[in-house]
């Protein structure tokens, strides 16, 4: 049996947990995930054996020969010092941590392998899996970028869309504002531990989006920002959403890795055209040029996503054999 946590690790709702036992051993499996060497390998290995089986495994040192060369001995004796406090951080700053055997979970394949998500704010659970737009983009953004942005995820916020963004400068808090300006739940999804704000500049931002939203981390509490972390949480990004729309991005933009990670998961990726002298626009015409979808208002971007739903559709009923 895996040790629990006291206090245990909060639950997506209030009262008995029966699933504490595999919430702890998926907060001690977060922080072994926490670094990106050997995270497909644990991944993997999680998934073939089980989180409570693999967490409990680990835990008593008995380490697979796949992942030998990434997870130490101290690494483990690390992650179980600090999910054993982790109940402790979540409680102080009203996170949860959802899990995929809840049933909260959200139900896309895309985010298969992703051993949890802690999350705060007052909005429903059912966000996650609702329809969605992840609106991506400069973090200097221009006035006419932050403009477009705020306009995109208003008009989709209006359309029963969730407004999925990042809480960074530029584009991304533009989108969410947008969004509150709608008066419509947004999520916020953070490259650093669910009880920090960052930047420190948006913790009033990010307080309103949890006020009538979500944030959503995959990073174990406490946990600093960081060039990799942002990568992860590109990740979870790209897969809340049913598509991703890059606003405005540099040619070498954080946006166009969030763009890759929706294309490698079979998400629809848009992008919104800029000035052709405009140096920040360059990443966004990029993906035009390479296939992406060129929107420039929401009713572009519902439009676009019922064709790509139609297509899906119609490839699917293709290659499904005639009964005889």
């Amino acid at each position: 049996m895996f040790p629990h946590t006291r206090p245990s690790i909060p639950a997506p709702t209030p009262g008995p947990d029966p699933l504490a036992e595999h919430r702890v051993a998926r907060a001690f499996l977060l922080r072994l995930a926490d670094q990106p060497s050997g995270r497909p390998a644990l991944e993997q290995f999680i998934l073939s054996a089980g989180a409570l089986a693999a967490a409990e495994q680990l835990h008593r040192g008995d380490v697979p020969e796949s992942l030998t060369a990434h997870v130490s001995t101290a690494r483990v004796q690390a992650a179980a010092a600090g999910a054993a406090v982790d109940g402790e951080t979540a409680a102080r700053c009203g996170a949860r941590l959802l899990i995929p055997e809840d049933a909260q979970w959200p139900g896309t394949a895309a985010l298969t392998g992703t051993v949890g998500l802690w999350v705060r704010g007052h909005a429903g659970l059912e966000i996650l899996s609702g329809a969605s737009i992840t609106l991506a983009g400069s973090r200097a953004a221009s006035g006419y970028g932050t403009h477009v942005a705020a306009d995109l995820a208003g008009d989709l916020a209006r359309g029963g869309h969730t407004v999925v963004a990042g809480g960074g400068f530029g584009i991304e808090a533009a989108a969410s504002r947008g969004a509150l300006a709608a008066h419509a739940p947004t999520v916020a999804v953070l490259g650093c531990g669910i009880d920090r704000a960052y930047p420190a500049a948006h913790e009033n931002l990010l307080d309103r989006i949890a006020h009538t939203g979500l944030l959503v981390s995959a990073q174990p509490p406490g946990s600093t920002p960081s060039r990799l972390r942002a990568l992860a949480r590109n990740r979870v990004l790209a897969t809340l959403g049913d598509a991703t729309v890059v606003v405005e991005a540099a040619a070498r933009s954080g946006a166009l890795h969030v763009a890759a990670a929706a294309h490698e998961c079979g998400r629809p990726v848009m992008a919104v055209p800029g000035p052709v002298t405009s140096a920040i626009s360059m990443g966004a015409h990029q993906l035009i040029r390479q296939g992406a979808t060129l929107v420039t208002s929401g009713a572009d971007v519902l439009d676009a996503l019922e064709r790509a739903a139609g297509t899906s559709a119609v490839s699917g009923s293709s290659q499904t054999p005639d009964t005889p």
